[in-house]
């Protein structure tokens, strides 16, 4: 500390002696049964690029640091331990202990000197749950609760589903956000009694507003929703659209558990009258009801089957003194759809994941046997994959809180056979994010079979526009902010064919950019900013979109 005697200021100077750099002699993992060295030793391993760029996931081109002769990391050493006792954790061993050990050799020669490191692991024996209690519910079920939980009393203590069944009941929308972790309360015999804890908020709501998109331009709405009636997660919807392109009616209910079983059951009445701005020579009027049971695949918790049958009454109307009749000129048909589809989701959460899959698969039969207009069968499916690259905050070891970094890529495919002429908005078309099979970077319905067309053009008819087979593919560098914001930024690419014999996956239209979306009390809204490479002339496009597309 030294005092200018004048001004009577101090500054303090401080001396670091920093000492000789160690590098790393040898690492060593002992006391380990249930998990082999090379699955441990990784963990301490890792590929290079830490800081700002390590939480991101942003490391770097495969050279692993922490090896014999380099620079000793002790920070990456005793960081490295959370990633252990996760994958213990993970596997019941709820008190395992890992205890950093480091011997220091003093250098001969005048060589560097060195640091002999290494985890003596006890692994103890594996926690049972007890108990498994929820408080705070006033209002949901508990066995509303519960259908979210993979811990239950008997099973082994598992970290990671301990974690999921965090995520599904906070994913529920019944609680305030966010929730508090679970407390865990150690026994005396090792066992564990879990406690999650909620707190009710209100969920029913009068929605109204106006919007712009869905292929019906500026268009308002009002409606009521209650996604959790009577505290059974029994969801019951009344909407009504209008505008100058759309005048709709609709009444959906869902009971996620008939009589408590695990199967569901949807209904839905709808009436609408709608008229796309991409087409705009007419305009369609549907009426109609459909029916969709859920069934769980051999007992699973992820997997689902579902049966569905819809009947609807489809009339097209040609506007007068239009030249292109090939979309809206043809006569009314009734649409008879037996539909079956299997669907398997591990995602953490619906909006926004960071971890797991989902795939599905839907086949549709149209008329035919079932009777109706058209006789034609349609093939869908779709599937996502997300891998966590990083984190920012939260707590030590991963887990919820914080800002997440994820890497996501979703592939999408339809198909169909037979004759599909009188309902052809049962077909494919692509571009844009509102209306079709989305595509960013490009207007809506300008991908056609035949190339890229802008929506002005008259060099081909409306229903030019339209194709039996359709591919597309999303990569996606995700920023999840919280479970109500995300940040994005994505590559895109799709194609739409006029027979599934066409399909080539070489001649896909491609978009990239970047965006945000938003949870608000009338759904997720999106704003995306994507360049269209293989437009006419090639730019940038902003999209705003409505729901969860991507």
């Amino acid at each position: 500390l030294i005092v200018d005697p004048r001004s009577g200021k101090a500054r303090v100077e401080v001396t670091v002696a920093e000492g000789p750099q160690y590098r790393l002699g040898s690492f060593t993992v002992e006391g380990n049964t249930i998990f082999e060295d090379d699955e441990l030793e990784p963990l301490f391993r890792t590929q290079r690029g830490g800081g700002i760029l390590g939480s991101l996931g942003l490391r770097g081109g495969g050279d692993q640091a922490n090896v014999q002769g380099q620079v000793f990391d002790g920070e990456a050493f005793n960081q490295a331990i959370f990633s252990v006792q996760e994958r213990y954790r993970n596997e019941g061993y709820l008190y395992v202990q890992v205890n950093p050990i480091i011997d220091v050799e003093e250098p001969d020669n005048g060589g560097p000197p060195l640091v002999n490191a290494r985890w003596e692991i006890i692994e103890g024996t594996p926690a049972i749950v007890n108990r498994v209690e929820i408080s705070g519910n006033e209002y949901t079920h508990e066995w509303v609760i519960r259908n979210q939980m993979f811990v239950v009393p008997g099973d082994v203590y598992r970290q990671d589903a301990m974690l999921q069944s965090y995520q599904n009941i906070q994913a529920l929308g019944f609680f305030e956000t966010p929730l508090p972790l679970p407390d865990i309360v150690p026994l005396e015999n090792g066992d564990v009694n879990i406690t999650f804890n909620v707190q009710e908020k209100q969920t029913g709501s009068i929605n109204f507003g106006t919007s712009v998109g869905g292929g019906v331009g500026l268009s308002g709405f009002i409606g009521y929703e209650q996604p959790n009636l009577f505290g059974q997660a029994k969801s019951g919807s009344l909407r009504w659209d209008f505008g100058r392109f759309i005048n709709s009616f609709e009444l959906g209910y869902t009971d996620p558990a008939i009589f408590q079983t695990r199967t569901s059951a949807t209904v839905q009445l709808f009436n609408s009258r709608d008229r796309f701005f991409q087409f705009s020579t007419g305009r369609r009027r549907r009426i109609g009801t459909n029916l969709r049971l859920g069934f769980p695949w051999l007992g699973s918790q992820r997997t689902r089957v579902f049966l569905g049958y819809g009947i609807s009454r489809t009339k097209y109307e040609l506007f007068d003194n239009v030249d292109d009749t090939s979309l809206f000129g043809r006569p009314p048909g009734v649409q008879s759809q037996l539909s079956a589809s299997v669907t398997r989701s591990t995602l953490n959460h619906p909006l926004f994941p960071t971890q797991g899959s989902r795939q599905n698969l839907t086949l549709e039969q149209n008329g035919g046997f079932l009777g109706g207009d058209g006789d034609f069968t349609r093939v869908l499916g779709d599937a996502s994959w997300w891998v966590p690259v990083g984190q920012v905050g939260g707590p030590e070891g991963g887990g919820p809180g914080g800002i997440r970094f994820a890497l996501g890529l979703t592939m999408r495919a339809g198909s169909v056979f037979g004759d599909a002429s009188a309902f052809p908005f049962d077909r494919f078309f692509m571009g844009g994010v509102q209306f079709g099979q989305n595509l960013r970077g490009y207007d809506e319905t300008t991908i056609t079979p035949l190339g890229y067309f802008p929506q002005s053009t008259n060099e081909i008819n409306e229903i030019q526009r339209l194709g039996d087979a359709y591919f597309s593919l999303s990569a996606e560098y995700a920023i999840r902010l919280s479970d109500q914001i995300g940040l994005a930024a994505f590559y895109d690419a799709g194609a739409v064919w006029q027979e599934p014999s066409q399909f080539d996956p070489s001649s896909l239209f491609r978009g990239a950019g970047f965006g945000a979306q938003i949870v608000t009390p009338f759904g997720p809204i999106g704003l995306d900013y994507a360049y269209g490479f293989d437009r006419t002339v090639p730019g940038w496009q902003l999209h705003f979109r409505m729901g969860p597309q991507f």
